[in-house]
């Protein structure tokens, strides 16, 4: 979390950890998620546009092979659809991708409200709207609210 609120030093260490994890783990999924999420905050954290871009982009491409190996795991689709959402829309695109994760997420809720806390419901119905907002959908962003309302309140009860 240090190196997710800005802290240099703990992305370049949680990178070298997650490094050594994967070559001595290289087929665990969610290894390779929080791999590729240390390589997309080293891309925000670089200096130069061109070694933003690439991190950022090989960070996404760890994630989606870590969810190609366990599409189900709720952590690694948490981690991939916060790194979406950070990433400038003009360049890679990848709100949809954002939107897939966030709605596999809320529709596994739906089916066991213990699958998420009240935090994490409201937290990604807020992420999903912004997921629209992202992508030039507004209507879409505006029914979000109502689409999920159900959740909110049932999960306040």
């Amino acid at each position: 979390m240090k190196g997710v609120n800005g802290d240099k030093k703990a992305v370049k260490l949680a990178y070298d950890i997650f490094l050594s994890l994967r070559d001595t783990e290289p087929n665990n999924a969610l290894i390779e998620a929080y791999y590729g999420s240390t390589l997309a905050l080293l891309g925000r954290d670089a200096s130069q546009p061109l070694e933003k871009a690439d991190k950022a982009q090989e960070g996404l491409d760890a994630l989606n092979q870590a969810i190609s190996r366990d599409p189900k795991n709720k952590e690694i689709r948490m981690l991939r659809s916060n790194v979406c959402l950070r990433l400038p829309e003009s360049f890679f695109q990848c709100s949809k991708t954002a939107v897939e994760d966030i709605s596999f997420l809320l529709d596994r809720y739906q089916k066991n409200p213990s699958y998420l806390t009240n935090n994490q419901v409201n937290e990604l119905i807020e992420d999903l709207r912004t997921a629209y907002k992202n992508m030039g959908k507004p209507d879409e962003a505006s029914k979000v609210s109502q689409r999920f309302s159900k959740l909110t309140s049932k999960k306040k009860k």
